[in-house]
């Protein structure tokens, strides 16, 4: 009687390696910067992240998602790009404002291109009116560089402020909406129904109407009275006329 046993050794796996902590760049941190046409830009760090809050967005950014070593200076503001409703070539409608997302690393310097971070950054929108009667279908849309819209990682925030809708953001600059999967529908125009005024017998004349009638009907009374006098008169002047 015989057994054969076949004895694989392996060697244990390699622990994975501990996160190394973000490193901030040496020296003073300022809270914030100014480009070079005077806009003035959050700073965000590798070890705090930040918080920009502007007119009607919020961009924010946790621990280490700045590269280290780095700063980055964030704003945002309305867009001057208009998005057409809806995209061509694409099935979603986009409503409400477009928005730019900027950053630079210096004062004075110009926005970045191209800048592309460890981790994204998180931008909230608020919820367009013209969307909330099916906000399953809602998402944040970056617009490219040649005009298309690509679709973000999208969640829904309910703040004090209201319902937000916010999208996942890896490189700067950015131009960003929200959207609905879909064509929204024209609002339906309610007709406005033709009034007519209802008959309440003959017309009631004027005063002027009723002056001149007045004055006729004296007038036909007067010379009535005056044949009458003639005619009675008639028969006198005879008899005179005979004596």
């Amino acid at each position: 009687c015989m057994a054969t046993f076949t004895i694989r050794v392996s060697r244990a796996p390699t622990p994975p390696e501990a996160p190394t902590e973000p490193v901030n760049p040496a020296g003073l941190i300022p809270t914030d910067l100014t480009d070079a046409s005077d806009v003035k830009y959050t700073v965000f760090t590798p070890v705090d992240g930040g918080t920009f809050t502007g007119a009607g967005i919020t961009v924010s950014a946790a621990k280490g998602a700045v590269p280290d070593e780095q700063l980055l200076g964030v704003s945002a503001a309305v867009s001057a790009a208009q998005a057409p409703a809806p995209v061509p070539g694409a099935s979603m409608t986009v409503a409400g404002d477009l928005y730019d997302i900027n950053g630079i690393q210096r004062a004075g310097d110009p926005p970045v291109q191209g800048f592309r971070l460890d981790d994204p950054l998180t931008a909230c929108l608020p919820m367009p009116e013209a969307l909330r009667a099916n906000i399953s279908d809602v998402v944040v849309v970056e617009r490219k560089s040649d005009g298309s819209y690509g679709i973000l990682s999208t969640k829904l925030r309910q703040t004090a402020g209201g319902l937000n809708v916010c999208g996942n953001v890896s490189t700067l600059p950015a131009t960003i909406g929200v959207a609905k999967l879909g064509v929204v529908p024209a609002p339906l125009v309610t007709p406005t129904p033709d009034v007519e005024t209802p008959a309440t017998g003959a017309t009631a004349p004027s005063t002027n109407m009723a002056a001149i009638a007045l004055g006729a009907g004296i007038a036909l009374i007067a010379l009535a009275l005056a044949g009458l006098a003639l005619l009675t008169g008639i028969p006198r002047i005879r008899r005179m006329v005979k004596r």
